[in-house]
């Protein structure tokens, strides 16, 4: 299961939401050596808002081994900031229907088939948050091998919005995630889910679980 954590249910959440941000640390500065602001092994920057929603894969006990967040570009976008010149089409860097993913990362200790189920369901996840919320899309900036593997491969139609640049190491596209029940449909197909992965609310994975049981 992965829960939906915001600035309005972040007490039910707290040592998950926690745990997110030392994953990412570990992720993101330990290494990749990214230049972001640390504070007692938690990463974070301007980004981390009460708009932003983060989507984690969380074991019962509270510790985070998979991650992302989604932030409204009409409030602020990093693709918008920092890389506009690979988006083609600007409208999209700000628009009520739009979000913005970024900071994807999976603990890399995990078993391959962990990865794997984590990968899956964030797949399944991004999708119903999208459709919970009425978005068009989701965009973001990743490396070409990243969301081949992390988005292609369980089933997702991606839009590529601009060309491929080298940025760092990496060669990193701006791409975008049309949300619809069919994108959905498809990813549960291929990849064997066929349930709803992602809650907003303990009580609600409490409920699924009584009802699966």
């Amino acid at each position: 299961m992965i829960s939906c954590i915001s600035c309005e249910n972040v007490h039910e959440f707290g040592r998950v939401f926690h745990s997110q941000f030392r994953l990412r640390h570990g992720g993101f500065v330990e290494r990749q050596q990214y230049d972001v602001s640390v504070y007692d092994g938690m990463e974070f920057d301007r980004y981390d808002t009460p708009a932003s929603r983060y989507l984690v894969y969380h074991t019962d006990d509270g510790r985070a081994l998979g991650v992302s967040r989604l932030t409204p570009t009409v409030l602020s976008c990093m693709l918008g900031d920092l890389w506009p010149h690979l988006v083609q089409e600007k409208s999209q860097l700000q628009s009520e229907a739009v979000w913005e993913g970024t900071r994807y990362c999976v603990d890399k200790d995990a078993a391959p088939e962990l990865r794997q189920r984590i990968v899956h369901e964030m797949a399944c996840a991004y999708l119903e948050f999208g459709l919970r919320l009425g978005l068009k899309k989701i965009i973001g900036l990743m490396p070409t091998y990243i969301y081949r593997s992390v988005f292609e491969r369980p089933g997702i139609e991606m839009e590529y919005l601009g060309p491929v640049e080298a940025i760092g190491r990496h060669k990193c596209r701006a791409v975008a995630i049309p949300v619809t029940a069919q994108q959905l449909a498809n990813v549960r197909r291929k990849t064997g889910i066929a349930h709803s992965v992602l809650r907003f609310s303990r009580d609600e994975g409490e409920r699924r679980n009584d009802r699966a049981a």
